[in-house]
């Protein structure tokens, strides 16, 4: 058996432990958000609610400098934007999961 066999196994049987079922299916076309334990399962990898939270904390300092930085060069208006795209993005990930009572579930093309 090769490692990354072992590896999705692996994977599979941690989340299936935490109670997400059989993930393996859903590692190239869902991606999934769990409001009970704050983790996201995307890609293969299996994301912590510590890991989301320190994201969403480094895109709001990214932001910040980003904006600070606007008024001598333009093009950091865009990069604030970005920034700004990723917060909103993990802000209504949570919320939509708790609003649901449920997961968020999204569709990707694996990559």
């Amino acid at each position: 058996m090769n490692n990354s066999t072992d590896r999705e196994k692996l994977i599979t049987a941690l989340a299936s432990a935490m109670g997400q079922g059989d993930y393996s299916s859903t590692k190239y076309s869902e991606s999934k958000y769990d409001p009970t334990t704050g983790t996201l399962f995307c890609q293969g990898y299996i994301i912590s609610k510590s890991t989301v939270d320190e994201a969403l904390e480094y895109f709001k300092k990214a932001k910040l400098r980003a904006d600070q930085s606007a008024d001598a060069d333009n093009s950091m208006r865009n990069v604030a934007l970005y920034y700004q795209t990723a917060i909103e993005a993990i802000i209504m990930m949570q919320k939509k999961a708790s609003a649901d009572g449920g997961r968020v579930i999204a569709k990707n093309d694996g990559r």
